[in-house]
């Protein structure tokens, strides 16, 4: 009975078989596998499972060295994933680190704990065989690319390491060939900007760049509002009775703006103009007895000292009467907030329920915060992006700078500034809101950026 003669895939695979075969047919074979790999993944799965038919070993590591220059470990034979975080990963990495800042011209070389240093001793002992062999990867410029740590508990015998060195020399081959054209750029920069000459021109140009002068700027919320309003107050303490505009409507000159109940008032003035009535009365009786009675003669400046003060209290009431109707003073926009806010709302003389503005006079109103206050005088530049058209910032100059901090709608603490806005722009709406952007005096950039950090350190240590 004859038995099927076995493919050339089936011989490569038996390990028995293999070792039967000479280890030269074998090496050959290992190397157009290495050389017919599509990628460096499987490249790499040959490199550390396919090597055990030319050499006996317990373990392969596939290490590699990033373009940042870091090394990694690619594989290890026998296992399929591996956890980049456990410890024995870890250890084998500063290993083959160790491994690596040795000669790089040596292509293959046993080792042994004693060629790590001390300090890593404990790791070999712990993750490692006792006797291992390194073989690097390297190209034709002699770079250390990649490379093999081969590990068993027997030493190597110098018939395998000088069978192993073309092998690994075909694996650096064909690694380079597949994994160089992704990295020869990358890496190149990567290594030309770690030499030292480099380095210190780095650092000349950022030292350089940190002292260029730059303007000091901040942000803050801004609203547009008008210039120079004419504020309309409470003539008088009272009750709203009634509003005759509403919010932004345009008034004239005389236009009545709004009421207050002038019941009270009233009263008053019907009961001043009563009292006067009264004190004319005696005043005349005390006239005309004056002609024949002495002491009616004597009382006549009392009494016409009463009238007088009587005619005062009424035309005091017929004022306070007349201020209960409210009156525009100007022409302009009657700017507030609603209608329904004010009817029926007790106000004290003072209190301010509406502004009269022109609509083509107009500034911009910032808060700047206290932790963003920067060196700003009348006619800093500013910019203000609003809301409704964010892309056509307005150009304006500081005008007026707060001393102190006030409190903003927020809450917050912070600096009012008004800006005029540059001529040549149109003008906004009145109320429309945005952020403005203010320039300073010119710093270095290193102060630009360090200020807030500096200033946040200086609050917290207190130095």
């Amino acid at each position: 009975m004859s038995v099927p003669a076995a493919s050339p895939a089936q011989l490569s695979a038996d390990p028995e078989i293999e070792r039967a075969r000479s280890p030269l047919s074998t090496l050959i074979s290992l190397e157009r596998e290495a050389r017919a790999a599509e990628n460096v993944e499987q490249l790499g799965f040959i490199v550390v499972n396919a090597t055990h038919r030319l050499v006996d070993y317990d373990r392969c590591l596939l290490w590699r060295v990033t373009p940042a220059g870091k090394v990694k470990i690619q594989l290890v034979s026998g296992v399929s994933a591996i956890d980049r975080n456990s410890q024995a990963v870890l250890s084998l990495t500063r290993l083959v680190k160790a491994l690596c800042a040795g000669d790089a011209s040596v292509k293959l070389k046993a080792v042994t704990s004693a060629a790590v240093p001390a300090k890593l001793r404990p790791d070999w002992d712990e993750w490692m065989p006792q006797h291992g062999l390194w073989c690097p990867f390297t190209d034709r410029t002699g770079e250390l690319h990649a490379g093999l740590l081969i590990t068993r508990d027997t030493p190597f015998p110098a018939q395998q390491i000088d069978l192993l060195e073309p092998l690994i020399e075909a694996y650096a081959h064909a690694w380079s060939a597949l994994e160089g054209g992704k990295r020869n750029t990358g890496s190149r920069v990567i290594q030309f900007l770690r030499t030292r000459a480099v380095r210190l021109g780095v650092l000349a140009l950022l030292a350089g760049a940190l002292a260029l002068p730059v303007r000091e700027s901040a942000l803050a919320p801004a609203e547009i509002v008008p210039y120079r309003p004419l504020i309309v107050a409470a003539p008088a303490p009272g009750v709203v009775k009634d509003f005759h505009v509403r919010p932004n409507e345009a008034v004239t000159t005389g236009r009545t703006l709004f009421t207050l109940d002038d019941t009270e008032i009233k009263s008053r003035y019907d009961i001043a103009e009563k009292s006067l009535e009264v004190a004319r009365a005696d005043y005349l009786r005390a006239r005309q007895k004056s002609f024949s009675d002495q002491k009616s003669k004597s009382d006549l400046e009392l009494f016409k000292a009463r009238v007088e003060e009587k005619r005062l209290e009424r035309d005091y009431a017929l004022a306070l009467l007349e201020r209960t109707k409210v009156r525009a003073e100007r022409d302009g926009i009657a700017v507030f907030t609603d209608v329904n806010d004010w009817i029926g709302r007790p106000v004290e003389t003072g209190e301010r329920l509406l502004t009269l503005a022109d609509p083509g006079d107009v500034e911009i109103q910032i808060w700047l915060a206290v932790e963003d206050s920067v060196m700003l005088e009348p006619g800093s530049d500013v910019q203000m992006f609003l809301n409704t058209n964010p892309t056509a910032p307005l150009k304006g100059k500081i005008r007026q700078t707060s001393y102190e901090p006030e409190q903003n709608q927020a809450g917050n603490l912070a600096f009012r500034l008004k800006a005029k806005i540059v001529s040549g722009q149109p003008r906004p709406r009145i109320g429309l809101k945005g952020t403005a952007k203010v320039y300073g005096e010119k710093v270095s950039l290193m102060y630009y950026i360090m200020r807030r950090p500096l200033s946040a350190l200086r609050q917290t240590v207190g130095f």
